[in-house]
C-alpha cells in the first residue's frame, strides 16, 4: 500500500474538527455510564443528550467531506 493521497488544507482541518466532536461525545457518553453506575438519573439524561449533540455535530461535520454531486440532480 502507498501512502494517502494529499488532503486540501481545508479537508484536513474538517477532519480535526470532526475527532474533536467525536472526542467530546465519546466523554460525555463515559459520563452518562458513569452516572448510571451510581444510579443518578439526572447525570445520565444530561450527558446522554450532549453525547447526542456532539455526535450530531461531527456527522453534520463529516458531510463536508463527501464528494460533492456531479450529475446535478442533488442526490
Amino acid at each position: 500500500m502507498g501512502a494517502p493521497a494529499a488532503i486540501s488544507p481545508t479537508a484536513a482541518l474538517t477532519f480535526d474538527a470532526v475527532a474533536e466532536a467525536a472526542s467530546i461525545a465519546e466523554a460525555y457518553a463515559r459520563n452518562a455510564a458513569e452516572f448510571a453506575l451510581i444510579r443518578d438519573a439526572r447525570g445520565a439524561a444530561y450527558s446522554l443528550n450532549c453525547a447526542a449533540k456532539a455526535l450530531a455535530s461531527a456527522a453534520s461535520t463529516a458531510q463536508a467531506l463527501r464528494p460533492a454531486q456531479q450529475n446535478g440532480d442533488g442526490r
